[in-house]
């Protein structure tokens, strides 16, 4: 393996055991937080992963509707459940 390709492929390793290790951090931060109950349901987090322009486009769209980024996707995760009979 040429040398150059040896350093990118080392590079991306790293970069990619860095996001997980923050991705494995913010779950665990996420599940020892407390959640406020709605109507006795205990609410759960999960993480979504996307670049920042998706981010932004989807946020941009969901409050031009009133709605919060996760109130966005689980209204659209219903939807699709419902038209695809899931």
């Amino acid at each position: 393996m040429p040398r150059a390709k040896k350093n990118m492929t080392s590079l991306l390793d790293s970069f990619e055991s860095d996001t997980e290790k923050e991705h494995d951090a913010a779950v665990t931060a996420a599940v020892k937080t407390p959640k406020k109950s709605i109507g006795g349901d205990t609410r759960a987090t999960a993480l979504v992963s996307m670049t920042k322009d998706e981010k932004e486009r989807l946020t941009t769209k969901a409050k031009a509707h009133g709605l919060s980024l996760s109130a966005f996707f689980r209204l659209a995760a219903d939807e699709y459940m419902n038209t695809h009979n899931w």
